[in-house]
């Protein structure tokens, strides 16, 4: 019995039921008759001791099973990769062929084996002939992981999944629990990779520098790297355009197959920081045309680079360089030189004449030295520094991102251990005479040559004057980029020659030779250009955009990424230098045909007593997106730009990947089949023929629960009835 309530609780409750039941019925019969009366209190009784029996509901236990089909879904890609030839005929049709050998197998062995369609979802076919391949996106983690879901809703559990596809899987799976269904079910994952590798045929543009940094109307060196693949000879239009689709420049140039080509155009900078683009023609059957133009984003410095020249033993390397920034719009030069011990001369932009001092003028104090974005030192600088202005220099570079340049090799005579912590290179002895500078893959790297200046090979630097007079270098300290070399002419022999690292916020470099006077000199060095005037001008702006702050800017901010995939978070981050003691940042983003986004960045740890804000932003579409920080005051704003690249499709990559597919069925307990070992794999998965039998929880079936049942306690109840009624005890 399974009684709906406990037999302690459930008998004594039936005892009283059953007496109160018949005590009822005997004292509503008393104006019967003794036969009638007897009669009404048995049909009373029947209908109670029914009740009793379903409220103790006698019967017994079942165990249930059930006997379904082997199941082995087959999954077929129809992604746009799949309708690429492969021979004679497309991945699809290979797919539908080898789907059809498949259901072949299983209806011989009464295997259900039902086909889904899929791309970035999952979708049931009747018939391969349903197949199109023009989906644009693939995600077979997201599109089985749904299979199996859907099954299991269904009350259904495949023995195994049968994949037939490229691989190709343009939406990267993130916690994609595939794997683990996959294993829950018992059903390991086979696949049959198809396709075989396809030559890529496109052309390509791409600008070496996502961001340039001048001043206005100041010469751009604007560099693009040209690609061919697989399309032969190819006659290339190659232009660069302002925002406003105007065109500042434009080329020309032949392309061979397989080549790569770089080429840089000098232009004028704007007024005003904007983005311009570099594009190239579309070529015949090309694949991808996506990446046949990239942007630029030119940052204009609106505020003059300020500074400070600092030489103690003058010669024309010093005289030539001082005159030369004077001389720039865009600095604001204050130089000192001393002559003797008591005898200083100073001279100032805007001024053509040196005032004579016996003080040497150089900044007491950090408070001083933050009226500088540069400090230049030449040689003999031990008669400017004492070991409270050392200090100060420190905390300038270190905690106000300053920037400070070593313009003629070692800065002094001798020792100076204080110094040593802002210097590149650990000094050795001796010196280097009659070299050339050779520029490396880092500088390159870096954005200095190839784009500010000529490239590394290119063969202007072997035909510049020689240089000479660079101090031996026993070491390269870390963290330190070397970007270029002194290269000995016939004795194949380098050395450090041109190096920067950054010491907190800021940075500091060094010029390891004497000599580049002569670049701005002779006929001959004329003749190639103003070598002179590029290398020093570049190079300090190259310097200050390098450190944490941009000249005259109390405010910096900087990006995790400045490209980055649809969908990822950008981390932005700002720092402070300036006087005020609460301020409140915060940063607007804009893209264009988008409503400005509005950020309040939290406050983060204050690095070496900087301010520092944090905030995070993940952009909604693909595009370019400009961050700029809003402040109360009227300090400049400096901002930041964007790439959000487009998600991957199907036509930027066509080769299969057996790998991807291969990883999934292994994670899973199942493998890869090649198409040559399908009949083998399929007579042994299919070989069993039994059904399987799936058992189900224990039910319980009462022995009383028949049609009849209700009918009889109905009849019984009605005859009661009819019987009260006749004789008048109704």
């Amino acid at each position: 019995m399974n009684p709906v309530l406990q037999l302690p609780l459930l008998i004594p409750l039936l005892v009283i039921v059953l007496g109160i039941g018949l005590f009822a019925s005997w004292r509503s019969s008393n104006n019967a008759n003794s036969s009638t009366r007897k009669l009404l209190i048995l049909l009373r009784s029947l209908a109670l001791i029914a009740l009793g029996i379903f409220l103790l509901n006698p019967g017994k236990w079942v165990k249930l099973s059930q006997h379904k089909e082997r199941l082995y879904p087959i999954m077929i890609d129809v992604s746009a990769s799949m309708a690429v030839n492969n021979g004679n005929i497309t991945r699809s049709q290979t797919a539908a062929q080898i789907a059809t050998q498949i259901q072949a197998a299983a209806e011989k062995q009464h295997i259900n084996s039902d086909l889904y369609a899929f791309s970035n979802n999952i979708k049931k076919i009747n018939s391969i002939h349903d197949l199109t391949a023009t989906a644009q996106q693939s995600n077979i983690h997201q599109s089985a992981t749904n299979l199996f879901t859907n099954l299991s809703a269904a009350g259904d559990s495949p023995e195994a999944l049968i994949i037939l596809s490229d691989g190709r899987q343009t939406s990267i799976p993130k916690n994609s629990p595939l794997i683990l269904q996959a294993r829950a079910n018992n059903a390991p994952i086979f696949a049959v990779a198809i396709g075989s590798n396809i030559a890529k045929k496109d052309l390509s543009v791409k600008a070496t520098s996502r961001t340039i940094t001048a001043f206005p109307k100041q010469n751009l060196q604007v560099t693009a790297l040209i690609n061919n693949q697989n399309l032969g000879n190819q006659a290339i239009n190659l232009t660069l355009t302002d925002s406003a689709g105007k065109t500042l420049a434009k080329h020309k140039l032949e392309l061979e197959s397989n080549q790569k080509t770089l080429h840089t155009f000098s232009v004028k900078a704007p007024e005003k920081s904007t983005t311009w683009k570099i594009a190239i023609s579309t070529a015949a059957n090309e694949q991808i045309t996506k990446n046949n133009q990239d942007t630029i984003n030119i940052r204009i410095l609106t505020t003059k680079t300020r500074v400070f020249i600092a030489e103690g033993a003058p010669y024309w390397d010093s005289k030539f360089l001082a005159q030369l920034l004077r001389q720039q719009d865009h600095m604001q030069v204050q130089s000192v030189y001393r002559i003797s011990d008591t005898r200083y001369f100073r001279i100032d932009s805007g001024e053509s004449k040196p005032t004579a001092t016996t003080s040497d003028v150089f900044p007491d104090s950090q408070e001083a030295l933050s009226h500088f974005d540069l400090i230049i030192f030449g040689k003999n600088s031990e008669h400017f520094l004492t070991p409270q202005r050392i200090e100060a220099l420190k905390r300038f570079v270190r905690d106000q991102g300053g920037a400070v340049l070593f313009a003629r090799g070692k800065p002094y005579s001798g020792r100076l251990p204080a110094l040593e912590p802002l210097e590149p290179v650990n000094w050795g002895t001796g010196n280097n005479r009659k070299f050339f500078l050779a520029p490396t893959a880092d500088g390159q790297a870096a954005g200095l040559f190839g784009q500010a200046l000529p490239a590394p090979n290119s063969p202007i630097w072997k035909s510049l004057p020689e240089l000479k007079d660079a101090h031996q270098v026993d070491s390269v300290k870390p963290f330190t980029r070397l970007l270029a070399n002194g290269s000995v002419p016939g004795r194949n022999r380098q050395f450090p020659l041109l190096l920067v690292r950054r010491y907190g916020q800021g940075v500091t470099g060094l010029v390891n030779a004497d000599g580049l006077w002569k670049w701005d000199f002779y006929p001959e060095a004329r003749e190639l250009g103003n070598m002179y005037q590029e290398f020093w001008t570049q190079l300090i702006q190259w310097m200050v955009a390098y450190s944490e702050f941009l000249p005259g800017h109390d405010y910096s901010l900087h990006a995790s990424s400045q490209t980055i995939a649809h969908g990822e978070p950008v981390v932005f981050t700002i720092s402070y230098r300036g006087s005020n003691r609460t301020p409140k940042p915060t940063i607007t983003i804009t893209a264009k045909g988008q409503a400005p986004v509005n950020l309040t960045p939290a406050s983060a740890s204050i690095v070496s007593g900087i301010p520092t804000w944090k905030a995070s932003f993940t952009p909604s579409k693909p595009g370019n997106y400009q961050a700029t920080v809003n402040t109360d005051d009227k300090s400049p704003k400096p901002s930041v730009n964007i790439l959000v690249k487009s998600p991957p499709s199907e036509q930027d990559n066509l080769n299969p990947d057996p790998d991807f597919l291969s990883e999934l069925c292994k994670a899973t307990g199942g493998k890869i089949i090649s198409p040559e070992q399908l009949p083998e794999f399929l007579e042994q998965q299919f070989s069993n023929n039994e059904s399987r039998t799936v058992k189900a929880e224990s039910i319980w079936k009462p022995s009383w629960l028949r049609w009849f049942m209700p009918i009889i306690v109905l009849l019984i109840l009605a005859t009661e009835w009819w019987i009260r009624r006749r004789n008048g005890l109704i």
